[in-house]
């Protein structure tokens, strides 16, 4: 895209695989926290640790590592949402110790034969961005592969975002308010 030669490895020997090998894992780990991108999404089981946080929470949970979690999106208890916090790689609660089962949906590193084309072109600008800063040394292309790449993860963000079936939008209790509220003239 920029003009550099192309790389047979990350380890060639050449300034483009240095350049690659130092900022590509970096890159692709920052680019799939950008959105919670459904084809990197996953959930799994936590497991409660038998060790009791010293502060104020009751209970602490091991955060998955295969697959590692680059970003946690929610920790639920039967389908409800519940407050945590993440310290190192634990999860702190409260009031859900070994009676409850916690799911934490995360994003994860994904390997490269599953990036679908729409994030794929995105990472491609956003890589091409940065080579154009570090190979070519070029602040026009810098700013034009970095505008293409912005442009082209809005659109990711949209194709992605509508893979999953819609959420209905719960009604009933706006309903009951409203036959229980009676206006006065």
């Amino acid at each position: 895209m920029m003009g550099a030669q192309p790389i047979s490895s990350f380890d060639d020997g050449s300034t483009e695989a240095l350049v690659a090998s130092n900022i590509y894992e970096d890159i692709v780990q920052s680019a799939l926290c950008k959105h919670r991108w459904n084809f990197a999404t996953t959930q799994k089981q936590l497991s409660l640790l038998s060790d009791v946080p010293a502060g104020k929470y009751d209970y602490a949970y091991q955060i998955p590592t295969d697959p590692e979690a680059l970003q946690i999106i929610s920790i639920s208890v039967n389908d409800s949402i519940i407050p945590y916090d993440r310290y190192k790689n634990y999860i702190y609660v409260d009031a859900y110790g070994s009676g409850n089962s916690l799911i934490m949906d995360y994003i994860y590193r994904v390997e490269e034969a599953y990036f679908p084309p729409y994030f794929r072109t995105a990472l491609e600008y956003e890589l091409a961005s940065i080579f154009s800063g570090s190979v070519a040394r070029d602040a026009s292309m810098i700013n034009q592969f970095n505008a293409l790449a912005e442009r082209q993860y809005l659109r990711a963000k949209h194709i992605d975002s509508s893979e999953a079936t819609n959420k209905k939008l719960e009604v009933k209790r706006f309903v009951n308010v409203r036959q229980n509220t009676r206006f006065e003239s």
